[in-house]
């Protein structure tokens, strides 16, 4: 089973570049601000002082330009990859014509046990993603 969540971002005239469109460095932005919406579902319990989430990978596909001014939708799919792996599948759409992509991305994140290394997902994150002990 997954877990999606959506969000809409105003397009600001910060995230254009010199060709007049967004900055392929702020389509990372944007699914970074999905991904921590995400673990804010979690509340306190997704990163303490001894464990939390670390991306390990980024695949974005660059579909098309956003010119300004604009609203993107920001979809994150999320699944328990393996025991140690989290999956998060994205897209970038327009907010107001849904069938205008402009990015699709998928994300590997592990939690880490600081000074330790990768360690199995944890149980609150496992249930966040519908997955069973």
């Amino acid at each position: 089973m997954a877990k999606t969540i959506m969000l809409d971002i105003p397009v600001r005239w910060g995230d254009l570049d010199a060709f007049n469109h967004v900055n392929n460095t702020v389509f990372l932005r944007y699914l970074e601000e999905a991904r921590i919406c995400f673990f804010a579902e979690m509340g306190d319990r997704w990163a303490d002082e001894r464990s939390g989430p670390v991306v390990v990978n980024v695949n974005c596909n660059f579909r098309r330009e956003i010119r300004y001014p604009a609203t993107v939708r920001i979809s994150l799919t999320a699944s328990a990859a393996s025991a140690k792996r989290m999956l998060m599948e994205h897209t970038i759409t327009d907010a107001r014509k849904p069938d205008i992509l402009y990015a699709d991305a998928q994300i590997t994140a592990v939690w880490v046990a600081h000074g330790s290394g990768a360690i199995e997902l944890p149980a609150h994150v496992r249930e966040l993603l519908g997955e069973s002990d």
